[in-house]
């Protein structure tokens, strides 16, 4: 995913997820990308059904969890979303909420 810096005309910010291993994340801070210590996320992968992103986002509000932002795309059946929180405590709550669903 990518978004432009509003915060820094003509830069932009991209996230790449997930790495897997020393190796992959060895590659990745070669050409550049470092880990943020101030984004947490949570990636969320299964089965597209109607209506599911709607009853994951109401499960988290529910919950009091506000997200920081919301990514999601579907390829054929399955459906991959990172959801974006402000820090590791809402995360882990979030990961929790999840389960029940």
């Amino acid at each position: 995913m990518a978004r432009r810096a509003f915060e820094k005309p003509g830069i932009g910010v991209v996230f790449l997820a997930p790495l897997n291993g020393v190796e992959q994340t060895k590659a990745a801070s070669e050409v550049g990308f470092h880990r943020t210590e101030t984004l947490h996320s949570v990636r969320i992968e299964g089965d597209d059904a109607p209506g599911l992103a709607s009853k994951v986002t109401r499960c988290i509000a529910g919950a009091g969890i506000n997200l920081r932002g919301f990514s999601a795309s579907v390829i054929g059946k399955p459906f991959v979303a990172y959801l974006a929180l402000d820090d590791e405590e809402d995360a882990v709550k979030v990961v929790s909420v999840l389960k029940g669903i």
